[in-house]
């Protein structure tokens, strides 16, 4: 038959039993940290993974923020434009109607300046109508009148 050597037999059983010492202090350990490891990273990405969405969403948000903004300074902008249009524009009819009122009031004045000129004059000449009637009957004669006429229209 076979025979085994107790030498044999020892040495297998040494190996058995520093396999099994083998397997329980270092390779369940290791394989523990090595689980850890690998739950932690898993665990970093799904972090960041979420992170990512999170920042995405905020990105969202604050593109949708900046849009509106943007929206609303436009109009703002287009309401201003409009307003100084508007104001723009009264101050042109104001500017307009007051020079029309002073244009008006010169004219006015001008006119009035004139039609007292016109009965200053309109007065003068019947004065002198008169004075020459009164000299016609204090008896000259024409060469006379027209001398004095004349002499007066130059004092005049």
């Amino acid at each position: 038959m076979l025979r085994i050597d107790s030498n044999v037999l020892w040495t297998i059983i040494n190996l058995l039993v520093l396999y099994a010492l083998m397997k329980k202090f270092l390779f369940k350990p290791v394989r523990e940290i090595i689980a850890k490891r690998n739950e932690e990273i898993d665990s970093s990405f799904a972090d960041a993974a979420k992170d990512k969405e999170t920042a995405q969403a905020l990105k969202a948000q604050a593109d949708e923020k900046l849009a509106t903004i943007h929206e609303q300074c436009n109009a703002e902008l287009a309401k201003a434009k409009t307003e100084a249009s508007q104001q723009y524009e009264q101050i042109i009819a104001d500017a307009n109607a007051k020079s029309e009122e002073m244009i008006a009031q010169a004219r006015l004045k001008t006119k009035e300046a004139a039609d007292q000129e016109k009965i200053k004059a309109q007065n003068e000449m019947a004065a002198l109508i008169d004075q020459a009637a009164k000299k016609v009957v204090g008896q000259k004669s024409d060469a006379d009148l027209y001398d004095d006429f004349i002499k007066e229209m130059d004092e005049g």
